[in-house]
């Protein structure tokens, strides 16, 4: 069986990319040929993973490993006009190779609402595909809408709970935690939909009723002068930590070593996030706006004085006992059985 895998691959460490790498490392692990071809920024370089040059060097590259035969997934988030045209290029026929791809997003339903065309070409590029996975049933119940046949989506979480290994505590991030008697972490980035004001707003609730409280901060746009504008008006400058883009194995190390994780985004899909924390075995609390794991508290989404009851009830409360689940196992299955049928349909045709 051999699979590759197309998408981001860390840095930066976002949700689509995570889940890009631990998928990776799980196939290997389990003694898969995998293959990932990196369209992000190009990072590091990894065993397996080949970052994209050119579109043209792209194209060239997938129809290869599509006339080798190897299974193809693409893993994209679908909320915009770049990533359906991925999307499209991964749908390209080929004998014996099969088609997966992972829609990430949860702005992928309001992305398609907002016009027929763009349903219609979702429809039209994933008749191309054996199987779709969605990371939730919002975006299930989009993809139906446009007309793709619902038994062709498997809806599980983009999230291998065996590959959430934290890294080394840094001593930055041992020095947040001697400072505060209470810390807090959330994953930032520029984008309002992170829910950055709100946080900050509710932060300075909580430190009026836990003093010792901290928020450490950690992702893009931490030292950019809108932040630092942000921080101040919002009177919250000394409550913050402010560690910057961490690699993905510190940032578990952080949320590891924090007595509460805050997802208080205004949209989201499944959030690896919010289940790194709970298979970390962190109090989580997360914004309303989608169905959040069991185990997560979530708040009233766009009230900063529900998101500060709740950080206060899940400090109280500790931990939720969760099993965390696990995209590889599931994710190697379809693998298997997509593999047996191409085989079976070359022979086939073949025998024509």
């Amino acid at each position: 069986m051999r699979v590759l895998l197309v998408g981001d691959y860390p840095p930066p460490h976002g949700g689509v990319a995570v889940h890009v790498q631990q998928l990776h490392d799980s196939l290997r692990e389990h003694g898969v040929e995998s293959v990932v071809l990196d369209i992000g920024k190009g990072g590091r370089p990894a065993p397996g993973v080949i970052s994209v040059r050119t579109p043209a060097w792209y194209a060239r590259r997938l129809a290869g490993f599509i006339r080798e035969g190897w299974t193809v997934h693409v893993h994209t988030s679908g909320n915009n006009p770049k990533s359906w045209v991925l999307a499209a290029t991964g749908a390209l026929r080929g004998p014996g190779s099969a088609r997966v791809i992972t829609l990430h997003s949860g702005l992928l339903p309001d992305y398609l609402a907002a016009s027929l065309s763009r349903r219609v070409f979702a429809r039209l590029v994933l008749l191309g595909y054996s199987h779709v996975v969605a990371v939730s049933e919002a975006v299930r119940a989009a993809l139906v809408r446009c007309g793709v046949p619902g038994e062709k989506i498997l809806v599980y979480p983009a999230f291998c709970g065996s590959q959430v290994r934290p890294g080394a505590v840094t001593p930055a991030i041992q020095a947040a935690r001697e400072r505060r008697q209470v810390l807090l972490a959330m994953a930032h980035h520029p984008s309002p939909v992170y829910g950055r004001g709100l946080m900050f707003r509710a932060l300075r609730q909580l430190a009026d009723a836990r003093p010792g409280v901290g928020l450490a901060v950690f992702g893009p746009g931490t030292h950019s002068e809108e932040f630092q504008r942000d921080a101040r008006e919002h009177g919250v400058e000394s409550l913050l930590e402010n560690l910057g883009e961490l690699a993905h194995p510190e940032a578990l190390a952080l949320i590891a070593r924090c007595d509460a994780f805050i997802r208080p985004t205004t949209h989201d899909g499944d959030a690896i996030s919010v289940r790194e924390a709970l298979a970390l075995g962190v109090p989580c609390v997360a914004s309303d706006v989608c169905a959040r794991p069991e185990g997560a508290t979530t708040f009233r989404a766009g009230s900063a004085e529900d998101l500060a009851r709740r950080v206060l009830h899940a400090l109280e409360a500790g931990p939720a006992r969760v099993v965390s689940p696990d995209a590889g196992p599931v994710l190697m299955k379809l693998y298997g059985e997509l593999t047996q049928s191409t085989s079976v349909g070359g022979e086939l045709h073949a025998a024509q």
